[in-house]
This record gives C-alpha cells, sequence and structure tokens, in this order.
C-alpha cells in the first residue's frame, strides 16, 4: 500500500538542511573527474592493449575509495540529500562509463588507427554526470 505523502517526504528530504561539510563531497567528485581525465590520458598517449579495461578498473576504484571515505563521515559530518546526489552522481558516471566503453568495443571504435583514440572520446562522454553533480551539489551549498 502506497502513501500518499511518500512523494513529499522524499522531496523534503532532498531539499534538508546543508551542512558547510557537503562542500567536501563536491571536491570528491572534482577529484573524481581528475583520475577520470588522468587515466584517459595516460592510456591514450602510451595505448595498450585492453586499456578500455584499465580505465574501467582505475575509475571504478577511484571510486570505490571516494565511497569509503563518504560513507565513514557520513553519520556526523554530511546531509542525506547531499550524499544521495554524490551516490547518484557516481553511479550514473560508471554507468555510463561502462556502456559509452562497450558500446565503442562493439562498433570496433579500435580500427580507428590510433588505439588510445576511442578512450579519450569515451571519457569525455562519460564525464557528463560528473559536472553535472557537482553543479547540483555546489548550488544547494552557495544558497546556504
Amino acid at each position: 500500500m502506497k502513501s500518499a505523502s511518500q512523494p513529499t517526504v522524499f522531496r523534503e528530504m532532498l531539499a534538508g538542511p546543508v551542512s558547510r561539510e557537503d562542500a567536501q563531497l563536491v571536491w570528491m567528485l572534482v577529484g573524481l573527474a581528475a583520475v577520470d581525465i588522468g587515466i584517459a590520458t595516460f592510456l591514450s598517449l602510451f595505448p595498450v592493449y585492453a586499456g578500455f579495461l584499465y580505465f574501467i578498473v582505475g575509475i571504478v576504484f577511484a571510486a570505490i575509495a571516494l565511497i569509503g571515505v563518504a560513507s565513514t563521515r557520513f553519520k556526523g559530518h554530511y546531509s542525506q540529500a547531499r550524499i544521495f546526489w554524490f551516490l547518484a552522481t557516481i553511479g550514473a558516471f560508471q554507468a555510463l562509463n561502462i556502456v559509452v566503453m562497450w558500446a565503442g568495443l562493439l562498433i570496433s571504435w579500435r580500427a580507428s588507427g590510433h588505439p588510445g583514440y576511442p578512450i579519450a572520446l569515451a571519457a569525455v562522454v562519460g564525464l557528463v554526470p560528473l559536472p553535472v553533480g557537482i553543479w547540483q551539489l555546489g548550488r544547494r551549498l552557495r544558497r546556504s
């Protein structure tokens, strides 16, 4: 049985109070973007066979580390709404990167002559959720 007030409760939770420490979540997303760009640049300049796997594994480990840091500090430091947006942003980032990498494999991007070129393109496309998440988290922090 669905409660009529359930959507209102969810909206209120997302519009809840903001903690000054929520700015750390923004910097964690900026760090994840830097890791994405760094790994993609390295693999584009020094291409290796199956470089997409190194890229995916690198950003997954970076995301797991950031989620681990955020989860250990969650209870007393971050607001529920900001941790939700943080996790949603990382989830969208990971999902889009995996979809783009696999799509690249299916359409044989590797045949383009420069084996690092597809990884750079996929990294740029997969980076889209991070600026959106950074904007969403930062917008609420600027208002408070």
